[in-house]
């Protein structure tokens, strides 16, 4: 958990997510990630658009508008109109040059120029965002260029008078690059024109034979832009070889039919076509362009190699593991020789990611460890007690109303109703005015068929919480006893210390279990303890998972955590894969409740977090001293929709 702050940089996650999803759509990349970096640009190899970190000290407006002008430069325009290799071949014959950082920043500039021009004419609904962000740049490459003059930069000044100019701000030339400008300018009025990188790039070569003689001119010192970094050629046989295996390969345990094809490799074409069997409707039994294939497979391991285009999920195992897409076909033929095609196609979408990552991509390198709770100390069992003593009255309460609620629907009456069902006194019809017709099945006194799981945030930002969060585990597991509902108590947490890139162990302490929850005395729960991080998002995944296999028809998983999720490599993502992993579990239906424990006062960026990652059902506590009040109502709502 992140309770050290030393510089407000947080983003907000909803806002991330905006951009995500604007991103993804614009460049048609499934799996296009965006980045707070501190400039912009695209690494269209792994998939990433990177937004300036230029804009966070603006205001929310400017700033929004100035991250998704970013955004449509990159994931539309780079995307689409920019020649990455002619780029990188320029910057290249500059790499001498003494004035090579000018020329690469007038370059891009050019470039990002050119692009604007193509994002406004194709879709003027980005036209707002690229004039409020034409309006900032103005100002600020204003003072830019004020401040070089005092410094005596002369050719960052001319770099910022040349973006001016571009924008229709007209400074002064600085009076030790006015020749060069005036050997430049025809140049400069060309690249405004340049229709394809092709055209800039010459253009810029042009004025590298000029400037070359302006040895007295120190070169710029100031980045204002970046460029993606070229790939490291390697040899391409191989790498696609390489590629190939990566896309093909199975996880390390075989299933059967791994193991069968690797028996039965070497038999003939006709057995090979046997692997795969398409399913058509009648409607779909003359295909045109597209049709619905459906390919069978079991469980995820498999080297199926289906078109889906969606991601498989957990809830997907009730309907027998079918996957089911609806993808264009060369012409007719649905034969097995474009099957490797079909997969690579499939892996660069990531429709197939779930069934490699089955808990979220950024948890892949997660192992997973679960904690018994041990036998309770005399010290534990006399401070459950004492915890004990100061809930019971909110137990009884919640019991009492809990079983008057359920007397009082078991007792009402069942007959002569104005709805329900229909009744065999049917002769009211004809004799009363106002007939009752109706009746309701009478109610069964069995318990009810609910399942509750606790998940309690155990990272180090509790030390000061966890003593009253406790409370409130005692007041759950006392309600829910007295009750007779199932129920689990988990508790969850990163080990921060060894924590590496290819293994984050994660740890979970269940101190109630389902087995011992309706007659354990539950002094176990003072064993709850700070450690140190906390991945949100695989945990709500794991308990979720666990909650699908009890036979209960109600299941509620209720989180208690006091921030923004923080782990090895997830401060990023964190919030996104949380968000992702609730509405998930909500989609096995599994209904989902985030309590956030706050330290005493609630601020606006909490009360968002909370929103962002659980939407409405969630509720902001002030401090841990007031989780039982607020921890009353929200189980007096849950076991009441239970009836």
């Amino acid at each position: 958990m992140k309770f050290l702050i030393f510089a407000d940089t947080k983003i907000d996650s909803f806002v991330h997510m905006q951009l995500i999803d604007l991103s993804r759509s614009l460049s048609k990349v499934d799996k296009m990630d965006v980045s707070f970096s501190y400039h912009s640009y695209l690494e269209r190899k792994s998939g990433v658009t990177h937004v300036s970190q230029f804009w966070n000290p603006y205001p929310r407006d400017i700033q929004l508008e100035g991250w998704k002008s970013d955004v449509y430069l990159r994931s539309y325009g780079t995307q689409f109109h920019t020649d990455d290799h002619v780029i990188w071949n320029t910057l290249q014959q500059l790499k001498s040059h003494p004035h090579r950082e000018f020329l690469k920043q007038v370059l891009l500039f050019a470039e990002d120029f050119r692009l604007e021009q193509i994002c406004t004419n194709d879709r003027p609904g980005m036209m707002h965002a690229f004039k409020l962000r034409k309006e900032t740049f103005q100002v600020h490459y204003n003072r830019e260029y004020r401040k070089h003059i005092q410094q005596k930069r002369e050719l960052d000044a001319l770099f910022c008078h040349i973006i001016l100019l571009a924008n229709k701000r007209f400074v002064t030339v600085p009076q030790e690059t006015q020749a060069l400008y005036q050997e430049l300018r025809p140049l400069l009025t060309k690249l405004t024109t340049a229709q394809s990188t092709q055209d800039i790039a010459a253009i810029i070569i042009q004025m590298a034979e000029i400037t070359v003689s302006y040895t007295g001119l120190k070169d710029m010192k100031t980045a204002y832009r970046s460029f993606s970094d070229q790939p490291k050629h390697t040899d391409t046989t191989h790498e696609n070889e390489q590629d190939f295996d990566d896309l093909t390969r199975n996880s390390e345990t075989k299933t059967k039919k791994t193991i069968t094809k690797d028996d039965d490799s070497e038999k003939d074409e006709d057995d090979e076509d046997k692997e795969s069997h398409s399913s058509w409707h009648d409607e779909t039994s003359d295909p045109q362009d597209s049709f619905l294939q459906m390919d069978l497979d079991q469980g995820t391991n498999t080297d199926l190699l289906g078109e889906g285009a969606r991601e498989a999920e957990s809830g997907d195992a009730v309907f027998g593991s079918v996957q089911t897409s609806a993808q264009s076909t060369d012409n007719n033929d649905f034969n097995t020789e474009n099957e490797h095609e079909a997969e690579t196609d499939n892996n660069q979408t990531g429709s197939d990611s779930n069934n490699h990552f089955p808990y979220g991509e950024v948890n892949k390198n997660v192992t997973e460890h679960f904690v018994p709770a041990k036998p309770a100390a005399p010290d534990e069992i006399a401070q459950y007690d004492e915890y004990n003593q100061e809930i019971a009255p909110f137990v009884s309460q919640l019991k009492q109303n809990f079983l008057k609620t359920m007397e009082h629907k078991r007792t009402s009456p069942r007959e002569d109703l104005h709805f329900g069902r229909l009744g065999k006194k049917l002769t009211r019809l004809a004799t009363d005015k106002n007939p009752r017709l109706f009746r309701k099945k009478q109610e069964s006194q069995h318990e009810l068929d609910t399942t509750f799981t606790l998940l309690v945030d155990c990272s180090a930002s509790m030390f000061n919480k966890m003593e009253e969060t406790q409370k409130g585990i005692v007041l759950f597991h006392e309600t829910l006893k007295a009750l007779r509902i199932p129920h689990s108590v988990v508790g969850f947490w990163e080990d921060a210390a060894d924590a590496t890139t290819n293994d984050q162990p994660n740890y979970f302490h269940e101190v109630i279990s389902y087995r011992n929850s309706l007659h354990q005395s539950g002094a176990s729960i003072i064993q709850l303890e700070p450690q140190e991080d906390n991945r949100d998002g695989y945990s709500i995944r794991r308990m979720g998972e666990e909650l699908t296999k009890r036979p209960e028809q109600q299941k509620i998983l209720l989180v208690f955590s006091d921030g923004e999720p923080a782990a090895f490599d997830y401060e990023t993502h964190g919030v996104l894969d949380t968000h992702e992993a609730v509405t998930r579990t909500r989609k096995l239906g599994i209904e989902t409740i985030g309590m956030f424990i706050a330290n005493g006062e609630i601020t606006e960026e909490e009360e968002k977090l909370m929103q962002n990652i659980y939407g409405p059902q969630n509720v902001v506590v002030p401090s841990a001293a007031e989780l039982v009040d607020y921890l009353m109502p929200v189980l007096r709502k849950l076991l009441f929709k239970s009836l």
